[in-house]
């Protein structure tokens, strides 16, 4: 895989992770009027989405050349 479509690859990646983070806060945070039994962890999937967005800046900060670990 090249540098480029890794790059792309990683971009998009990122855009979904904004885009669940945009997403499970809404969800979250929106009045209930419904009372179901089963409700979906809305938070817990916009910090996770966050977590792995934050992996994802660091493995893009990595492919320009940024040292983000120890050597």
């Amino acid at each position: 895989m090249s540098h480029s479509d890794d790059l792309l690859i990683s971009c998009i990646a990122l855009a979904i992770c904004v885009g669940l983070v945009l997403l499970g806060f809404r969800q979250n945070f929106k009045e209930k009027t419904e009372f179901r039994r089963f409700r979906v962890p809305w938070m817990g999937i916009a910090l996770t989405a966050i977590s792995v967005g934050f992996m994802i800046l660091v493995h893009i900060a990595n492919l320009f050349g940024f040292e983000t670990g120890r050597r």
